[in-house]
């Protein structure tokens, strides 16, 4: 990533920042061409002598002679973003910087170096102009936040003369490897040193594609929060972490709120929300970190509401509608237009101790739960390997569909994947429905598809050793055990035939057929896994949730 000086002229900047577009005339055109996506660039307004913000590139140069500013013709274009668009106050005044920068030494003086008007930077300088800018930054910030909400303002109210003629292209999918970009993610997480199964990986990423929301689980240390940062850094997508805090009782901290005065105030999740809508061509992670120490159903009962009430969007994948429900005033008004974007995906992780809170259906019915407790601390390697990361289409993660009533055209293969996920619900439905844990419709159709997405990459779903691993176990152990919790005679009914059924496929009716399964765990060393089951890992777990039932009382899938 390089970092460059443009030199703006100053009565044009805030056409620059409305439309996203920084642009040239002549000088300057063949430094543009070495401009890269994810370059900084930082905006110095040459009649004002001032560095006015910080900006990213979000793609290359490109021609355009559609008039972009009165009375001037700038044909050299490039798209941007800002990173840190500063208020007029919080400008970074030219005698706090020009002497300190070293691209100064190779010329007279600062003023040569606006002259070439885009000039690369070394490394020690963009640090410097860094710090200058996120220093006035953090001086003003709620101007900051108000300048960039007059951005969002000006940019989504469709002033056609401030648009610029650049058709986007279509990314043909068909392109795409997904089988030989999942080997190549793989190698790239283990080459960043870190230990996941394959399958958790692939399990995870798939889960994800299916329905943009899992819960990761598991013990502290297992690499919860990494790895939806190392899955976006493997595919080129972006990640943002939102720390919860145990006092959050609403969605104030989430969405946002209007403080006293009338401002609007927006929260961590919206403003996430916001930014993938800004780059419809990166995946964006959202993280939301100790997801339990509040309670969920409270703090997010909003999201997770316009969750499940995604359509189809124009350019692929499906969004929500706005998330708020306010009627805020100019420039507040940007925010109302927030909502879940096609290429916006949340994760929750999750520890389950003393300090930590349950979760409702009402939350398990609209996620995938992924435990992370393949844990293998023999598994070290001390030099890592040096694995590039690929670069997925944003498309890529759009599902095959959200619902099997939508039209999907399934190959003979495809359709015995169907019959069989539907066939083992229905089964375990039977035996879940005295204990009123059945599933419905959408689990039904979120296994189906979560199969039918797997199926793209089959051989991902392996052990490090090389073991095939079942998706429809997965799906299994994620949609239908976190939802059992309790100590009622029914539900030990339920336990009872569920093991029998993962075990064999038929429901045990006696407790003397669960001791013999359980004596073969026990003996085993209580492994994650049990080789002989028809569902392995959905067997283990279940006569774990038996064991405890007997210990204790009681018995949950996190306890």
């Amino acid at each position: 990533m390089a970092a460059w000086l443009w030199a703006v002229p100053a009565e044009h900047y805030s056409t620059y920042v409305k439309t996203g577009t920084f642009a040239i005339r002549k000088v300057g055109r063949g430094a543009l061409a070495s401009v890269c996506p994810g370059d900084v660039l930082f905006a110095y307004l040459s009649g004002s002598k001032v560095i006015a913000g910080m900006f990213e590139a979000v793609g290359t140069a490109f021609e355009d002679a559609t008039p972009l500013v009165a009375g001037g013709h700038y044909p050299h274009r490039l798209r941007v973003r800002p990173i840190i668009p500063l208020t007029r106050e919080a400008w970074v005044p030219y005698d706090a910087f020009h002497d300190s920068l070293a691209v100064v030494r190779g010329y007279p003086d600062f003023g040569a170096v606006v002259r070439q008007v885009l000039h690369p930077l070394p490394t020690v300088d963009a640090k410097v102009l860094e710090f200058l800018v996120r220093a006035r930054e953090a001086a003003s910030l709620d101007k900051v936040l108000e300048a960039y909400d007059a951005y969002l303002t000006a940019k989504e109210s469709g002033d056609e003369a401030l648009q610029v003629a650049e058709p986007a292209a279509a990314y043909d999918l068909s392109a795409f490897n997904r089988a030989e970009a999942m080997e190549q993610l793989l190698a790239y997480i283990d080459g960043q040193g870190f230990v996941y199964e394959p399958w958790e990986v692939a399990a995870y990423v798939t889960a994800l594609r299916t329905k943009p929301f899992v819960i990761l689980a598991g013990v502290t240390g297992t690499g919860k929060s990494q790895l939806p940062k190392l899955v976006e850094a493997g595919t080129g997508g972006r990640s943002r972490l939102v720390p919860v805090r145990p006092t959050w009782a609403d969605s104030a901290d989430v969405l946002g709120y209007q403080d006293l005065a009338g401002h609007f105030r927006p929260g961590a999740v919206l403003r996430a929300a916001r930014d993938a809508q800004q780059r419809p061509d990166r995946h964006l992670t959202c993280i939301v970190d100790e997801m339990n120490v509040a309670r969920v159903e409270h703090y997010f009962a909003e999201v997770l509401s316009r969750m499940e009430d995604r359509q189809r969007a124009a350019e692929g994948g499906y969004e929500s509608t706005p998330l708020l429900d306010l009627d805020l005033p100019s420039p507040d008004a940007a925010w109302q237009t927030v909502a879940l974007a096609p290429n916006l995906a949340l994760v929750g992780t999750v520890n389950m101790d003393e300090s930590a809170h349950g979760f409702s259906r009402k939350v398990l019915d609209r996620a995938f739960t992924l435990e992370l407790n393949a844990i293998d601390l023999g598994a070290w390697q001390d030099e890592q390997k040096n694995v590039s990361p690929g670069r997925w289409p944003v498309q890529a993660w759009f599902p095959r569909a959200s619902a099997l009533a939508e039209s999907l055209v399934l190959s003979k293969k495809e359709r015995s994947l169907v019959s069989r996920a539907i066939d083992e619900l229905v089964a375990a439905n039977a035996l879940l429905a005295p204990a009123q844990a059945q599933v419905a419709y959408r689990t039904r159709d979120e296994v189906v598809l979560f199969l039918l997405h797997a199926a793209e990459t089959p051989d991902a779903f392996r052990t490090r050793t090389g073991d095939a691993v079942d998706p429809l176990d997965l799906a299994m152990h994620m949609k239908v055990l976190p939802r059992l919790a309790g100590g009622s005679q029914a539900l030990r009914h339920a336990l009872r035939g569920l093991l029998g059924w993962a075990m064999t496929g038929t429901a045990f009716q006696d407790d003397a057929d669960v001791r013999t399964v359980l004596n073969t765990w026990e003996t085993a060393g209580r492994p994650h896994t049990v080789p002989d089951a028809r569902f392995p890992r959905t067997t283990a777990r279940l006569c774990l949730m038996w064991e405890r039932l007997l210990t204790e009382g009681f018995t949950s899938f996190w306890v």
